[in-house]
């Protein structure tokens, strides 16, 4: 089976990541795939010289440019037995392209912002042959704009090197960092609404002494590092800026993981890492955690900063219950790693694609 994947960014977060490791995960389970993404930037550095990396989409800025993506994407569903799109802006001129009426056309929506009933959003998305969502409670509002064709929700896999490693003490001594303080921390942009306030708030709140690692960048920081000055906790944050070669060491010395807010790809990729590396995640109840944490088997669900705190103390208190959570969250990660959901996704598209001259289901 051949899939094309066409995601209208040119930078390695939200959609675009996914769209990348989807592409890996379906040559890993056998398939051919290639991705048509927008060149520029760290996406593109990151697939410099991989064969099924296609940066040919450009930014709009003139009308020329509308065309070169027009004609782009018709080369990519003329070499495809399935199309996916990402966003609206790829999944709208894949359909001035014509791409559904050269392949089945299936959209992943990866935020509920994009679930838009306004006539031309249901236009664009009634062109579709199906559609895949982040986690299950999206799937009915997913099914209904589509129109009732098939759908099914997919995580984002997990790289094999968020695996187990050594003990937080022991990662901790690696990043010369104190191997006695326990570590509370957090991945993620360094944004407004993505929970590193709320992560001061309970690391203030906490009976056990801990240090705090804020991993990621962003201009919410100078914020901040107010806010942790007025808690009076600076001096145990550690602002470990955005990191990605050593980020399983940096996840692997934290005690617990914390997650309480969505980026921009609702599939939640960072709680998947930090389980991967074997680390508890301590999480408010955001739509789709469900789908990935199983409270006290894999991870602590509870709400507000006191709640947050009084999990991270509960784990550093009965240490073996911290390890057993952290097992069960590696090995919750075995069916989200590369080849498995290659093999799903496979299946799923496999109903769209006429790989065995059958005639299959196209759009409408």
């Amino acid at each position: 089976m051949r899939v094309g994947l066409a995601v209208s960014s040119n930078k390695f977060t939200g959609a675009a990541a996914v769209a990348e490791h989807w592409c890996r995960a379906l040559h890993s389970a056998g398939h051919e795939a290639r991705l048509l993404f927008v060149a520029g930037a760290n996406l593109e550095r990151r697939l410099i010289n991989v064969p099924w990396a296609i940066p040919d989409l450009v930014k709009e800025r003139r009308p020329g440019d509308i065309r070169s993506n027009i004609r782009v994407l018709r080369r990519l569903a003329e070499g495809s037995d399935v199309v996916m799109t990402f966003l609206p802006h790829d999944h709208f001129e894949a359909v001035i392209a014509g791409v559904h009426r050269r392949a089945p056309l299936i959209r992943a929506f990866r935020n509920p912002r994009h679930l838009r009933k306004d006539p031309l959003h249901r236009w664009v998305a009634h062109q579709c042959s199906g559609a895949m969502a982040p986690f299950e409670s999206f799937l009915a509002r997913t099914k209904q704009l589509i129109g009732g064709g098939p759908t099914d929700s997919f995580p984002v896999p997990v790289e094999d090197r968020f695996c187990p490693g050594p003990d937080p003490r022991e990662a901790r001594q690696l990043l010369a960092m104190d191997r006695v303080t326990p570590v509370i921390g957090m991945v993620g942009k360094l944004a407004q609404g993505r929970g590193f306030k709320m992560l001061l708030d309970a690391a203030a709140r906490t009976r056990n002494h801990c240090r705090i690692l804020a991993v990621g960048h962003g201009e919410f920081q100078p914020s901040l590092e107010r806010h942790s000055q007025d808690l009076g906790i600076s001096d145990h944050v550690t602002w470990a800026g955005k990191r990605e070669e050593d980020l399983p060491l940096l996840l692997g010395a934290m005690d617990a993981v914390v997650f309480t807010a969505p980026g921009s790809d609702w599939g939640h990729r960072a709680i998947s890492e930090a389980q991967g590396c074997g680390r508890p995640v301590i999480t408010t109840p955001v739509a789709g955690v469900e789908d990935l944490v199983r409270h006290e088997r894999t991870g602590l669900i509870t709400e507000h900063p006191q709640g947050i705190a009084g999990a991270f103390d509960q784990l550093i208190d009965k240490p073996d219950f911290a390890r057993t959570l952290g097992r069960g969250a590696s090995e919750a990660t075995a069916d989200r790693r590369f080849e498995a959901i290659g093999r799903r996704l496979a299946t799923f598209l496999e109903e769209f694609s006429p790989v065995d001259g059958s005639p299959k289901r196209r759009n409408r």
